[in-house]
């Protein structure tokens, strides 16, 4: 596989899960908050259509389950993403470093592998 293409699909799923790990925090924050387990009325009571303290099927603890699998795979995602653009990150850190050097950061001057 191109390194330009390992890296967009890298990045990809790096942006999908960040916007998943967004849904699953909103859920956790606005629609299932903490006390929602059903022991009153009104927003904290639960959604009607469901049990309290519940939706989509999933009480506020598994969303946090969810959650937390998403923000693992998330640090592992951004890992990745680092290790594959360790050299650019090397040169940029350099000239930052040392404005003396003249080397550029620009992400077109990696080299392609296959």
């Amino acid at each position: 596989m191109k390194r330009v293409t390992l890296n967009f699909v890298v990045d990809s799923i790096g942006l999908v899960n960040l916007l998943l790990l967004a849904v699953t925090g909103t859920i956790l924050r606005w629609v299932l908050p903490s006390g929602s387990g059903g022991h009153g009325r009104g927003f904290r009571g639960g959604r009607p259509g469901g049990e309290a303290g519940e939706w989509l099927g999933l009480r506020r603890h598994n969303w946090g389950d969810v959650h937390f699998v998403l923000a693992t795979l998330f640090i592992c995602v951004i890992l990745l993403h680092i290790v594959l653009h360790w050299t650019w990150i090397k040169t940029c850190g350099k000239s930052i470093l040392f404005p003396s050097h003249k080397v550029h950061c620009d992400p077109a001057d990696e080299p392609e592998t296959e």
